[in-house]
């Protein structure tokens, strides 16, 4: 249950910053749509991460299966940003870029996580050296 609802969660919240770019563009208040389309560039590269913090899940299977979902919508959400951003014009790159975007942003977040990759549970601790 936890990866469908992280992703579902994860996707309310791209939504809801798409409407937010709408409305802003719709009243023309630039600084609105701008917030919102940076909103929409974060949540879509980092889909995956949202979805596993939003879903919460208990397992290792639930945490890789919420990954897995959110990382292939995030590919897609991705890749739909760069085609609106690119004047709503298709091009070669968007897909790759969408593709090492959303890995990159999944694989810093899982190394920068307290307690994992090697950091420390407090990133504000010194490390000893024994």
């Amino acid at each position: 249950m936890a990866p469908v609802k992280g992703n579902v969660i994860a996707f309310g919240l791209f939504a809801a910053a798409f409407a937010l770019h709408i409305v802003g563009g719709a009243t023309d208040q630039a600084w609105l749509f701008a917030i919102a389309v940076a909103l929409i560039g974060v949540l879509a590269v980092a889909f995956p991460l949202v979805a596993a913090a939003a879903g919460r899940p208990a397992s290792r299977t639930e945490r890789l299966t919420t990954l897995a979902m959110g990382t292939v919508i995030g590919i897609v959400l991705s890749t739909s940003a760069l085609w609106a951003a690119n004047g709503r014009s298709m091009a070669w790159w968007q897909a790759p870029v969408a593709i090492v975007s959303v890995l990159a942003v999944l694989i810093a977040g899982l190394k920068l996580r307290p307690g994992r990759g090697g950091g420390s549970s407090s990133p504000l601790q010194e490390r000893r050296s024994s």
